[in-house]
């Protein structure tokens, strides 16, 4: 009896135990929603390629099938150029039925779509390269053509003109890229046939604890102060790649957040893989879907446009870059340039250029009164946008002395004289003629013309007629004959001349003498609204300005830059 006794007692006993661990299997196991909430945890993958030479990585790159330095690029693991994908992964076990979670997460596997690419990439490697030298060595040549753009419009400009302060520190990006551009050109130019290359996957996990109450540190929870952030990223190590449709990763600290819940047998479902995106073209407002606003507008080739927008186009002020390098600030009219608007003050430096035709006109003589003489009007062929009442001095004038070489202005002594006793700066131009070489107008201007130290460099005057240079044999002859009067005026004078053209011959025949572009500065005439689109030193605004102590109609001149560049242009370019 005593042995049936202790047998059901036993039983009863085992039952029992069975009866409590399924209990507790069935607790463990079972999600309630509070659960399945506080198992979800956010994962945040960061990836990109390194290229490694002799198994050392050298460049990290976004896309090793594209254009490296078009869509991005680094020399440095500080500065990782990546795209992001995100995810909802869950707290994991490591062992069945025993709380072993030590900050485990299994995420759905993102390798899949990238094994692709870094397959092809090392399929072709060698030839990847080769390709990528030359794609860095053309863009380093733009950025160091944007580069001296933007230096060049710098040093003319002051925080008193329209977005300066945005284009300067666009130049400063510029500097940046262009210095990190040729420190990748560098390190491709060093790999030999010899070094062993290959291309490979990193990736960088996040983890991103939601959690109102607590947080969580390597040695214990704390309470949430009021002004604690409620988002914290925790680094995460990948502990398997097994590629099986999931991922497991673990928290650097190796910790359950308190109040998170681990699961057992969770395997995520599949989710989008990551995909390398495209470089952010347009970044800025919107109106009914189209850009309308100020926005940024980043294209691959270069092409860069910062400023305001109507209906998709470029409308107002911005400043745009081409896929040339080439700088244009100022004022946009549906998707086109029309050009940089002034604003005229009295901070700007002005002057004037005179001939016999400001003492004869109409059969009658007229003096200058140099004393009287200020700007009192800046013309009517245009709208300018004037700040201020216009009555400014003349820092400086130019005086015809010569045409050709047997056309002497018989004034130009007399007001060479006048002017400088009133501290005007003085120079001498001369009217180019098709009908004589340029060598022998040079000594003629030479001959006939004051020059003392101190003077404005010597400008040639150069206006002829599609007829004129089609008479003297073409653009080519032209050119050769400008390029001998400015050389002899140069030998002799010590200070490289400048060169006066109008809008017209700029668009149509400058570009056929890219040297003369390049090597000397102009002046340009152009009465329209907008500043002339080229690198000047003056630009002539208007031919129907008004000046007191003068008769009849001016030309009216604005020097390029203010007080600091007019200064370094004085003691640069002045005759010595």
């Amino acid at each position: 009896m005593n042995t049936k006794k202790r047998k059901t007692s036993h039983l009863i006993y085992i039952i029992s135990l069975l009866v409590a661990a399924a209990v507790y299997l069935l607790w463990l196991l079972h999600n309630t929603e509070e659960r399945t909430q506080n198992s979800i945890v956010p994962v945040e993958c960061r990836y990109c390629f390194a290229l490694e030479v002799n198994g050392k990585e050298v460049l990290y790159v976004k896309n090793p099938m594209a254009d490296w330095c078009s869509y991005a690029f680094s020399t440095t693991s500080d500065t990782l150029v990546c795209d992001t994908c995100k995810s909802d992964g869950r707290w994991v076990n490591r062992f069945m039925l025993l709380p072993s979670c030590s900050g485990r997460i299994r995420i759905p596997d993102i390798y899949q779509s990238l094994d692709s690419l870094c397959a092809q990439a090392n399929d072709s490697i060698k030839g990847i390269i080769a390709n990528q030298r030359i794609a860095f060595e053309q863009r380093l040549r733009m950025l160091t053509h944007v580069c001296l753009e933007l230096e060049y419009y710098l040093s003319v400009h002051n925080v008193a003109d329209e977005g300066f302060n945005t284009i300067a520190s666009h130049a400063t990006l510029t500097n940046e890229n262009k210095a990190n551009t040729a420190r990748a050109l560098a390190v491709l130019e060093r790999i030999t046939d010899k070094d062993s290359v290959s291309i490979k996957m990193i990736c960088h996990f996040t983890a991103i604890i939601i959690n109102k109450d607590t947080i969580v540190s390597k040695r214990k929870s704390v309470r949430n102060k009021a002004d604690s952030p409620k988002t914290i990223p925790i680094d995460c190590i990948l502990l398997s790649d097994k590629r099986g449709g999931h991922l497991l990763i673990q928290t650097a600290h190796k910790r359950l957040p308190q109040g998170k819940h681990a699961n057992y047998f969770y395997r995520p479902e599949p989710q989008a893989q990551a995909v390398i995106r495209e470089p952010v073209v347009y970044n800025g407002e919107y109106e009914n879907g189209k850009r309308h606003g100020h926005g940024i507008l980043t294209l691959t080739d270069g092409t860069y446009f910062d400023g305001l927008w109507q209906q998709n186009m470029r409308n107002g002020f911005g400043f745009g870059i081409d896929n040339m390098g080439n700088l244009r600030v100022g004022e946009w009219k549906d998707d086109r340039y029309l050009g940089e608007r002034l604003t005229y003050t009295s901070d700007r430096i002005y002057g004037i250029d005179i001939s016999r035709y400001q003492h004869d006109i109409k059969k009658k003589h007229y003096k200058i009164d140099w004393k009287r003489v200020r700007i009192s009007h800046l013309g009517t062929k245009s709208n300018k946008r004037i700040s201020g009442t216009v009555d400014y001095p003349v820092r400086f004038c130019y005086i015809k002395s010569t045409e050709g070489t047997t056309i002497r202005n018989r004034y130009f002594v007399h007001d060479y004289a006048n002017a400088k006793k009133q501290g005007i700066r003085i120079g001498a131009y001369h009217f180019f003629s098709t009908k004589s070489g340029g060598t022998a107008q040079a000594k003629y201007f030479l001959n006939s013309t004051l020059f003392k130290r101190g003077d404005l460099p010597p400008v040639l005057d150069v206006e002829p007629s599609p007829a004129q240079i089609h008479a003297m044999g073409g653009t080519s002859a032209l050119f050769a004959n400008i390029r001998a009067w400015l050389r002899v005026v140069e030998q002799n004078v010590g200070v490289k001349p400048i060169l006066y053209v109008g809008q017209t011959f700029v668009n149509k025949y400058l570009v056929d003498a890219p040297d003369i572009k390049r090597d000397y500065q102009v002046w340009i005439a152009r009465y329209g609204e907008y500043k002339p689109d080229v690198r000047l030193a003056i630009w002539q605004l208007c031919a129907d300005g008004r000046v007191n102590g003068i008769h009849g109609a001016v030309d009216i001149n604005v020097f390029n830059g203010y007080s600091d560049q007019y200064e370094e242009f004085l003691e640069k370019s002045c005759i010595k």
